[in-house]
């Protein structure tokens, strides 16, 4: 259902609202236009189009088809706000765009953009291991290795049987306002690492990442820190556009030509919870395809390979 796609939208709206004297700005006309197109910039004719925005304290929404150029327009009037984008077709994953701020005052060129949606088609969507992972690490201060089939530590630590993330707390800890933590994150096999991919959690298509792994670049170590001090605040190394492709249990034969290996991703940060642990906290949604060499990872949601999630560890984004 559209509204539903701005529900976060809104939300924003309402804390402007109740923020800010709006009854003493002027009102204006904004004029949105869309521009909806395939990953290959081809204007998409006939996809479902939508403006989101907050009137008389109300959600609503401005949506219909784009025409044979991909376009589809919508104006209103308003003081201020925020707006929000979305897209889709059959055959297409939904793409949004759910926070643009008009400001308080008026400008011409802000409140006329032209707004870019891509819509990603669906591919081959396959059966993967998935989860919303929020492990918390045995000890720290010691290489600890993470089996993602199992979605477990190993022994001694869980039933893992084999490791696929090796991670490596460490945490100082004085008060809730007086703490350093960090992990380390590595990988057993000469080959295996991690791609970042920066793309914002809530903006973009539903297939956050395109759906094939990229065939080398994995870097062999990652490292995340969240601190509070006294005297230097909070620094924190987590973005939150921040999203990974991986490579595990990779084999390699004469010089180092790669001969069989896993391919998965990770939607958003590596998240650390330190306060809430003697430990850490780690906090990851993670997706791997099972079948080697296969660098597919447009994921099936109705068929997670992960056996008996908890509600909170089910995955439903491809």
């Amino acid at each position: 259902m559209i509204m539903k796609k701005f529900i976060g939208l809104i939300i924003a709206v309402i804390t402007v609202n109740y923020a800010y004297p709006q009854n003493t700005l002027s009102e204006h006309e904004w004029k949105v236009t869309l521009k909806v197109v395939d990953e290959n910039g081809r204007p998409m004719a006939g996809a479902k189009a939508a403006v989101g925005y907050y009137s008389n304290s109300k959600p609503a929404t401005i949506d219909g088809l784009t025409d044979t150029n991909g376009i589809f327009t919508a104006t209103h009037r308003a003081r201020s706000g925020i707006l929000g984008f979305s897209a889709e077709k059959a055959g297409y994953y939904t793409t949004r765009e759910p926070s643009y701020e008009l400001g308080f005052s008026y400008d011409e060129a802000t409140w006329n953009p032209t707004i870019t949606l891509v819509l990603r088609k669906v591919g081959l969507p396959i059966p993967m291991y998935a989860r919303n992972a929020k492990i918390e690490i045995p000890e720290t201060g010691k290489s600890i290795g993470y089996d993602l089939t199992e979605g477990d530590w190993v022994a001694p630590y869980g039933k893992g049987k084999q490791s696929d993330f090796i991670f490596r707390a460490e945490r100082r800890w004085v008060s809730r306002n007086d703490f350093d933590s960090s992990i380390k994150l590595s990988f057993p096999n000469p080959g295996d690492g991690l791609v970042k991919a920066s793309v914002p959690l809530d903006q973009g298509s539903q297939l956050r990442l395109p759906a094939i792994a990229p065939s080398d670049g994995y870097l062999s170590e990652l490292s995340k820190s969240l601190s509070h001090t006294p005297v230097n605040g909070w620094k924190d190394e987590q973005s939150s556009e921040r999203n990974y492709y991986f490579r595990v249990r990779t084999v390699l034969e004469g010089q180092g030509k790669l001969k069989s290996a896993l391919y998965g991703k990770i939607y958003g940060e590596f998240l650390l919870d330190p306060i809430n642990s003697k430990t850490t906290w780690i906090i990851f949604t993670y997706y791997l395809n099972p079948t080697p060499n296969d660098r597919n990872v447009e994921f099936d949601p109705k068929h997670n390979l992960m056996k008996n999630l908890k509600p909170l560890e089910g995955v439903d984004a491809p």
